[in-house]
């Protein structure tokens, strides 16, 4: 009630003809009116403050690390390359998904490392000031582009590994496309509010179900297949099977730190995915390639007709491949 001390009329005429207006506490200038009517006190200019909008991004050491991973996929590259010359044409089989699984890899780190791909999503903020901080999280989603691609040609190897039958195969890559496209939409899902969090949370919940629907095939569906194979491919399939399964586990769990709840810096975050890129990608490459024996026949082997060029001449001018033209066509 401290400003009804400052209320004062403005004229002391036993019938007032102007209006009368109340000072608010700090004083401020009187202002008369002609013509009829009641008081009125001043309208605020500003009733609420105006929320600051906070960017989480990459520093310094986040940049230097995604440049250190597109060297090492380039670096790791050149190898494969040369195995690939020097491998037989009919035995390039995981040579060729290799390559394009490493050259993927390092194009999207180049891109990440150029400043593409890159986006801001509101993420929560539970602070007892959220509603006047706003924070907006740094979103790689060049790197699910990646995932899109290399993930299913990763399966790919193990399931031509393992010898799995085409409609398993094609169950599993599509598992996986379908894994990756709903964890990306979990992660540019805006989560300031509860609504927003309970959903991108949900989307991560059935990209989960599509992970284990993968590894649920290739586990049950992939080891009876393999049994099938030499005792040296079985193992391998298996080696290599152990080592992507407990790698990509570890990628959901850098997800719920980073873009799920903001647990832990973007720096963090890319160095983090970057190790367990290299390793899912650089080490798979390397133990399947030089650990393989290529000399052996499988389901792998490439026909004489995929990889010779055509040769000789059909009855009607047109070349034929080696293997789908007849002796009699060739002679």
């Amino acid at each position: 009630m401290e400003f009804l001390a400052d209320f004062r009329p403005t004229s002391i005429a036993p019938i007032p003809t102007t209006t009368i207006s109340v000072d608010p506490p700090g004083g401020t200038h009187t202002h008369h009116h002609g013509g009829g009517g009641g008081g009125h006190l001043p309208l605020p200019t500003e009733t609420f403050p105006t929320p600051d909008l906070h960017y989480i991004h990459s520093t310094h050491t986040g940049q230097t690390a995604l440049w250190v991973i597109f060297a090492l996929f380039t670096i790791g590259l050149i190898p494969v390359l040369f195995l690939t010359v020097r491998t037989e044409k009919r035995n390039r089989y995981f040579h060729g998904i290799s390559a394009l699984v490493l050259t993927i890899a390092m194009i999207s780190y180049l891109a990440m490392s150029t400043g593409l791909g890159i986006s801001y999503i509101p993420i929560h903020h539970h602070g007892v000031k959220g509603s006047l901080h706003h924070f907006a999280r740094q979103l790689y989603w060049a790197r699910y582009v990646d995932w899109l691609f290399t993930t299913p040609l990763l399966l790919l190897s193990l399931a031509s590994l393992a010898g799995l039958s085409p409609a398993s195969t094609l169950a599993v890559i599509l598992s996986d496309v379908f894994m990756i496209i709903t964890g990306l939409f979990s992660a540019v899902t805006p989560s300031r509010w509860a609504s927003g969090e309970r959903a991108a949370w949900g989307w991560f919940g059935i990209s989960t179900f599509a992970f284990l629907l993968i590894w649920g095939i290739l586990f049950i569906n992939g080891l009876q297949a393999a049994n099938k194979r030499p005792r040296s491919t079985k193992g391998l399939f298996t080696l290599l099977a152990a080592m992507t399964f407990i790698l990509w586990c570890a990628y959901p769990i850098v997800f719920g730190l980073s873009e799920g709840a903001n647990k832990i810096s973007v720096d963090a975050e890319i160095i983090a995915y970057g190790v367990l890129d290299v390793a899912a990608k650089l080490g798979f490459t390397y133990l399947l390639l030089f650990l393989h024996t290529h000399e052996e026949t499988g389901p792998w082997t490439l026909p004489d007709w995929w990889v010779e060029s055509p040769e000789g001449h059909g009855p009607d001018g047109r070349g034929i491949y080696g293997s789908l033209g007849s002796r009699g066509d060739r002679d």
